[in-house]
Order: structure tokens, then sequence, then C-alpha cells
């Protein structure tokens, strides 16, 4: 069994997406279930090694560990942790307790945080903030982040502001993360943002295409300089 958990989203899908190629290419069928539509019955079906016509398979479930609205939690996690020979990734979008982790002793668990200093560049994306922005991004280029995981990390961000901006009952964080972007949002017009997330779905579609003479971080320090 593999676990799979942390905030930094864009690399823990990145891994997971890698997990799924590496099992196909095997031969493996990949099932995919959101733990809110698992129960019982259908997990206990799905945690057998192979499928009706006897081919191998592999099992992975979102958001079983942390979702709020699983039901029968305790007897899922039992159900998985009886189920032999079967190929299981329980992929987090949150960061899992290490108690809650305790009953899967013999599992495989690859956690992956945002650093800090991604945290405090993102604070730095506010109007009028250009030069903290910009010395924030030369620490950045300094600490060897790759340009493109920044670009997703910014997009991830201004994403959220524009949901705060919408209403703060569409964003889905945690109290205090969510305070800090409610907090953030209210330094925006909705109109700029919105703005801003079609300049970065631009960029994303040039470099994406490859029609774009510049590379990512010049893209990237122009897009800064509109914030």
């Amino acid at each position: 069994m593999l676990i799979i958990h942390g905030e930094d989203t864009i690399t823990s899908y990145s891994k997971l997406s890698q997990a799924i190629v590496s099992f196909k290419n095997r031969g493996i069928e990949v099932v995919i279930k959101e733990a809110t539509e698992v129960d019982p019955t259908s997990l206990r079906q799905e945690a057998q090694s192979t499928n009706l016509f006897g081919d191998s398979k592999c099992l992975i479930i979102k958001d079983l560990l942390s979702g709020n609205k699983v039901k029968q939690k305790d007897l899922l996690v039992d159900i998985l942790l009886q189920s032999g020979g079967t190929d299981i990734i329980l992929f987090e979008t949150k960061k899992i307790s290490d108690t809650a982790l305790k009953p899967f002793s013999e599992a495989k668990i690859e956690s992956y945080h945002i650093n800090p200093v991604i945290f405090k560049f993102l604070d730095f994306l506010r109007p009028g903030n250009a030069k903290n922005l910009l010395a924030g991004w030369n620490r950045l280029i300094v600490l060897n982040h790759e340009p493109e995981y920044v670009f997703a990390m910014v997009v991830r961000q201004i994403r959220l502001l524009i949901q705060a901006k919408s209403g703060p009952s569409y964003l889905k964080l945690s109290p205090y993360p969510k305070k800090l972007i409610v907090t953030q949002a209210t330094l925006f017009d909705l109109f700029h943002l919105l703005d801003l997330h079609q300049i970065l779905y631009q960029i994303d579609k040039k470099i994406k295409t490859g029609t774009s003479v510049l590379p990512m971080d010049q893209l990237l320090l122009q897009f800064f300089l509109k914030v």
C-alpha cells in the first residue's frame, strides 16, 4: 500500500500520475474512487487483487483519511488493512497526522508539503507590492525553485483569491489559511483578479504550444509587474 499526502497537491498529483502510468504500462487495470462513493460492500469487492477477468488491478482511493463526509471510515480502513496482494494507493490532498497514519505501519508513505518560502512569496501577490514581489521571486530563483512549479502555485493562489472574492464559502481550506486568503482577496478588485487569471492562462497556452519566444521565468517576471 502507498499513501500519498500533503498540501503540495501539485507535486503529489504528479507523483500519482506517474504511478498510474507505471501500472498501466505493466498491463494493470487502475480503478480510481472518491472516498465518498465507497461503502464497505463495494470496497471489499474493489480490494480484490484481480478484476472479474482475472487481470491484475490497482485501487486508488482519494481523500479517505482526510474526508469529513466519508461514512464508516474506520470500517473502510479495516477492510483495506485486511486486504492482501492488492495494489492500493490512498491519495490525500491534505496533510495526514502521524496518529491517523499509525495503523498503516507497513505502508509506504510519501508526504509532500509546501515550502514556507513559497507561502511567504504568494502573500506578496497584492497590488502596489512590486518591490517585495520581485525580491521574493529573486529569492526563489536563488533557492533553485523551478519556474514551472512557481507558476503552478501562482495559478493556484489566484484561483483561491477569485473564489474568496466570489464568496468565502467556496474555499475548501482549513480555517487559518482560509482567513489569510480572504484577507488577501480584499486587496484586489475581482475584475483585476480575472484579468490576472487570463494572463496566466495565456502563459500556460504559450508554453504548452511552444509559441512563446520567452522562457517561463521571463513570462513570470512580466506577469509580476502587472499584479
